[in-house]
């Protein structure tokens, strides 16, 4: 009998111990699998923020900057500066403003002067006030064939980095110079360089006139290249510099004087550009441009 109770009792405690064994299997199996889980979640959570930590992030802007300004506009209150009117001009055909700088040159400006006669052409020439001393008739002369004369300083000084004493007299002393010999009665201005600010502005009471197309004759001298740089690239509206006191632009202006023609261009003054182009010139605007409406 007592044999027989050792028996069950030896067979209750092996079948405890292996339940034992088990659960304790189970138990870490399970504390395991929770761990993996919390680790995986939390390496989700991490994912998941950087993602909306990258998305959120401000996109850079791909539209270009735009520093160029349009045309201004004067009042509509404020009356044409000047009319440049011309019953000659067919305001329906295109038209450009050839324009000379830094003359007049006694050499060069004449004969220029007999090319546009020769072809009944306009040009505007903004003379250095400096250099209309001794030069008077080839201006006269100029106006009288119905060119227009305008200002580029009394001594081709970059106007923004002068006093205001200076700024005046570079202005106003050419004006002057100009008014008595061709009794206009307003002188339109192209500062030298184009380089002019609100300050400078506060001292110029006649229209700016910059320009659309520069052909570098300054810079190249070449008498082919300032023609194809013009013939590559003029359309209507142009305002087109170039310079009289280079025989290579002469030569060129010569060329193109013709060219132009037969192309459709009618070549007027600035004033007249701008009279068809915009009702008048104003005092304020600075003019480069000026196509069809």
């Amino acid at each position: 009998m007592k044999k027989r109770l050792v028996i069950l009792l030896i067979a209750i405690l092996v079948a405890l111990s292996v339940e034992g064994v088990v659960l304790y299997r189970i138990y870490h199996v399970n504390e395991k699998e929770q761990k993996k889980t919390s680790t995986e979640i939390k390496n989700n959570e991490e994912t998941t923020e950087q993602i909306l930590e990258e998305t959120t992030e401000e996109e850079p802007t791909t539209e270009e900057e735009t520093t160029a300004e349009p045309e201004t506009q004067a009042p509509e209150t404020q009356a044409p500066a000047q009319q440049g009117e011309n019953p000659n001009i067919d305001p329906t055909k295109p038209m450009i403003a050839l324009t000379f700088d830094d003359g007049p040159s006694a050499k060069t400006t004449p004969i220029l002067l007999d090319a546009l006669e020769q072809y009944d052409a306009h040009a505007t020439f903004f003379c250095v006030g400096q250099n209309i001393d001794g030069n008077e008739d080839i201006v006269r002369r100029a106006y009288q064939g119905g060119n227009e004369i305008a200002n580029h300083t009394m001594t081709h000084v970059q106007l923004t980095k002068v006093d205001p004493a200076t700024l005046e007299n570079e202005i106003i002393g050419t004006e002057n110079k100009i008014k008595a010999i061709t009794n206009q009665q307003v002188v339109t201005i192209r500062p030298p360089y184009g380089s002019v600010n609100d300050e400078v502005m506060q001292y110029i009471h006649t229209p700016v006139i910059l320009w659309s197309l520069d052909t570098l004759d300054w810079k190249t001298r070449n008498v082919q290249s300032n023609i194809e740089s013009v013939q590559q690239n003029v359309s209507d509206g142009d305002i087109i510099l170039m310079h009289d006191i280079h025989p290579e632009s002469v030569e060129a202006a010569v060329q193109l004087i013709p060219w132009l023609q037969q192309q459709g261009y009618q070549l007027v003054t600035i004033s007249e550009l701008g009279y068809y182009r915009r009702g008048g010139l104003t005092e304020g605007p600075r003019y480069g441009y000026l196509p069809p409406n």
